[in-house]
């Protein structure tokens, strides 16, 4: 298998891939990050959780984000995390065996949610609609689970607001087009609000993110992805050089800046 399909554009082939636990070192990387809980934060507010709830975690991943979740729904509540990926559920399950907490999680598709209609009090999705081929199916499928009045909260970057602090403007703006372009929605950010109109959804509220990144997670977002365009010939080895030399001098320096942004999107059912 081609080395560069492991990388962050590649999180709907976890399963297929070389080495399934980069996308698990990805993801606890990711929650380390020191303002990571700012905009999960923003989540929970949205969802407006009361104790005794259920709730849906779509894309649940390593399923630290439904742990969060079942600590404030309480032992009379229910929290479910779903996953495509069954190198994900199995490790979500390891690490919640030893939580007692009211949380379970399943392998399921986002296009196919196994649960009948009106069965939860809020659905939350965070960094995977940009992943789906048809996000405003699996956005669908969110609101049919859910009960009237629920909560439905979805969160995602929006890649060509990548930020880099580098001397070449040129360069940074052709490598953040590529990166954009080389995962599958890489504007899923800016179209959510567009999709939760188009659902029908009410009392829509949308809230701008900027997660700055470190430089060891910066390189482990977007190397493979500029290595695979670097292969396609997108771009020369002296640019892709020139593009790393500059952020390790700044790494030395102390002054490495990197982030990404992205809008939190929350709508209710009618």
């Amino acid at each position: 298998m081609n080395k560069y399909n492991d990388n962050m554009a590649r999180f709907d082939t976890v399963d297929q891939a070389a080495h399934p636990d980069f996308f698990t070192r990805f993801l606890d990387k990711s929650l380390s990050l020191r303002d990571i809980g700012i905009y999960k934060q923003m989540m929970i507010d949205l969802l407006a959780i009361k104790e005794g709830a259920a709730l849906l975690d779509v894309g649940c991943g390593t399923g630290q984000d439904a742990l969060s979740l079942a600590e404030l729904v309480g032992p009379g509540g229910r929290v479910v995390g779903i996953d495509a990926s069954e190198t994900m559920i199995q490790e979500a399950r390891t690490r919640a065996a030893e939580a007692h907490l009211p949380v379970e999680y399943l392998s399921g598709n986002a296009y196919q949610l196994p649960f009948a209609e009106k069965t939860f009090d809020g659905c939350q999705s965070a960094r995977v609609f940009e992943h789906l081929s048809e996000p405003g199916r699996a956005l669908a499928e969110m609101i049919r689970v859910a009960r009237p009045g629920a909560r439905i909260v979805v969160a995602d970057a929006d890649l060509d607001l990548l930020m880099v602090d580098i001397p070449d403007r040129t360069l940074a703006r052709k490598l953040i087009h590529l990166v954009c372009d080389n995962v599958r929605q890489g504007w899923m950010g800016r179209q959510l609000p567009r999709l939760f109109r188009e659902a029908g959804l009410r009392n829509i509220v949308i809230i701008g993110s900027v997660l700055p990144s470190d430089f060891a997670f910066f390189k482990m977002i977007f190397d493979g992805i500029l290595q695979h365009s670097l292969a396609a010939g997108a771009i020369s080895a002296e640019e892709l050089a020139r593009f790393w030399s500059y952020l390790e001098e700044a790494e030395r320096e102390q002054r490495f800046f990197g982030g990404v942004g992205g809008f939190i999107v929350s709508g209710q059912k009618p």
